[in-house]
């Protein structure tokens, strides 16, 4: 059954064109919880690499003992990811957007609480420079940007020369120092001068250095084709001008009952979004019809005033606003937060911070495959780093250029149902068990010389043991600021759901809105709205 999920979940990845779903970082190795008694533990609950079968006991075992092997197999777990990444177990590691940089003659190390690297080798995956000054015990650095450092042994300030003319002397937390004829100084120092963000490891002994820019750029090399289809995907918005996307979109639930009648349910939803390049905001309408409603309090099993206020809430929905600035602030409201805050003009804020309001402001045609897998990349964990290495490679094997073929300016890409297994294979799935469920699978993407793109997929299933038949069809366009999708997914003897959407855009000089208006109610976080 999971399995057979997990084909049809790949049907939803396509269809999303751009921005497919990804792996969730891995959980960290020998994460574990006990429950036990007087005669020592009964029973384990593990995450990561580490299973309970590994660990059987016969009578008492001391918790010490058996907490310190979960640990040097989770060290055993690291030392083995370590080196499949290319760093060296045991050794203080520099990860350079997601590659271990190679020490062949010194090596990092810990030295008055600063990670310290030669400055050479460092330097030669930074794209710098390095060489001798005129003074004794002086190192030159010459960056990729122009940029001049000059270093002193022993001395823990640096003069700074920007490509502009500019100087300045920044002190360092740790002096650099020579030692076996290299020199050494802060791998912080280094990266963040140089205009990488850096984090620390601290399970892995990893500095990680990180250049969104550059990883993005060598990420898209690989999604060309994708990239035009991102490119065209939002008409360009001259300065001073805002994208105005109006969307309407329908869902109608059937629910097979042959004793009493088939029952119907429909929810509908429009809306109207403004957005420039400093903020975007929307207004939306979501209509659900009676026999939802009905549903809904009957499942709650409520009764009296309560049905009446969770009636009035869902009635809400028919009025939602939404507001997002290249901050990052985020603010929602709805109708129903009135009824349910008991007060007038709520609205819900947060911060999401810098990174994310740029990543979603930048939809008009900015965004490529590498900005948005590079705005998931951190500096503060290995293991993310190898999800997120997990999930170019997936893209790459979905919707890399490789996997179209282009004859008369229309790249074609198609996906059947051995193309699929042998992906999952890669990645440790089987589901040579669950294929001949099928008798359709069948996705056919086609991009246009302009980056218009239609999209077609058929997928029928066989009914197995405990699972019913199923048949998903969907046709999705995009070309020009219009997109429209028809979807339809039958479940055998259970019910069918159909979902149409279109969306039109165009620029105009109506500007967003970047707070929410005066007078209003602002709830700066979700407990206070939850719990008012």
């Amino acid at each position: 059954m999971k399995k057979l999920l997990a084909v049809l979940l790949s049907v939803v990845m396509t269809m999303c064109l751009t921005v497919p779903a990804f792996a969730a970082p891995a959980p960290e190795a020998g994460s574990l919880g006990i429950i036990g008694g007087a005669d020592g533990p009964t029973a384990i609950i593990t995450s990561g690499p580490i299973s309970p079968e590994d660990f059987k006991w016969d009578g008492y075992l001391d918790p010490a003992d058996w907490v310190n092997q979960l640990d040097q197999r989770a060290q055993a777990y690291r030392d083995e990811l370590k080196k499949s990444l290319g760093g060296v177990p045991g050794q203080i590691g520099v990860m350079v957007n997601g590659e271990y940089v190679q020490f062949p003659d010194a090596v990092p190390e810990i030295k008055d609480g600063c990670a310290m690297v030669p400055i050479r080798a460092l330097a030669d995956v930074l794209g710098g420079q390095v060489a001798y000054g005129e003074e004794e015990k002086e190192q030159l650095v010459k960056a990729a940007d122009k940029t001049y450092l000059s270093f002193s042994v022993g001395n823990p300030q640096v003069i700074v020369e920007y490509p502009s003319g500019s100087g300045e002397l920044v002190s360092l937390s740790c002096a650099p120092y020579i030692k076996n004829d290299r020199a050494y100084v802060p791998v912080r120092f280094m990266g963040e001068i140089l205009g990488y963000e850096v984090g620390w490891d601290a399970d892995y002994q990893t500095a990680i250095l990180l250049d969104r820019d550059a990883l993005a750029a060598e990420i898209d090399k690989d999604f060309t084709i994708l990239n035009k289809v991102q490119a065209a995907r939002s008409l360009t918005v001259e300065n001073g001008k805002t994208l105005r996307e109006d969307l309407k979109a329908s869902a109608t639930v059937t629910a097979f009952d042959t004793l009493n009648g088939n029952k119907t349910y429909q929810a509908d939803l429009t809306g109207k979004t403004l957005l420039n390049s400093q903020a975007a905001s929307g207004s939306y309408s979501l209509t659900l019809s009676d026999n939802i409603i009905d549903l809904l309090l009957k499942q709650m099993e409520l009764d009296g005033e309560d049905t009446k206020i969770v009636r009035n809430a869902l009635e809400g929905l028919e009025d939602i606003q939404l507001i997002m600035t290249q901050e990052g602030k985020l603010w929602f409201h709805a109708a129903a937060l009135d009824v349910i805050g008991e007060e007038e003009n709520l609205w819900y804020g947060t911060d999401m911070g810098a990174e994310f309001g740029k990543l979603l402001l930048s939809a008009t045609g900015d965004t490529t495959v590498g900005t948005v897998l590079a705005a998931m990349a951190g500096t503060g964990s290995v293991e993310e780093w190898s999800a997120m290495e997990q999930a170019v490679q997936m893209m790459a094997a979905l919707y890399g250029d490789d996997k179209f073929t282009t004859s008369g300016g229309t790249s074609t890409l198609t996906l059947g149902l051995k193309d699929l297994v042998d992906l999952f294979a890669d990645y440790g799935l089987d589901l040579d068990d669950v294929k001949d469920a099928f008798k359709k699978y069948s996705i056919t993407m086609k991009v246009d010389s302009k980056g218009g793109v239609s999209v077609k997929c058929v997928v029928e299933t066989n009914a197995q043991s405990g699972v019913p038949a199923v048949k998903l069809t969907a046709d999705c366009t995009q070309s020009g600021g219009k997109a429209d999708l028809t979807m339809s997914l039958h479940i055998a003897n259970i019910g069918e759901l159909t979902l149409t959407m279109s969306s039109t855009q165009q620029t105009g000089a109506e500007k967003p809105m970047s707070e929410p208006p005066k007078g209003a109610n602002v709830v700066d976080n979700s407990a206070e709205l939850l719990n008012p």
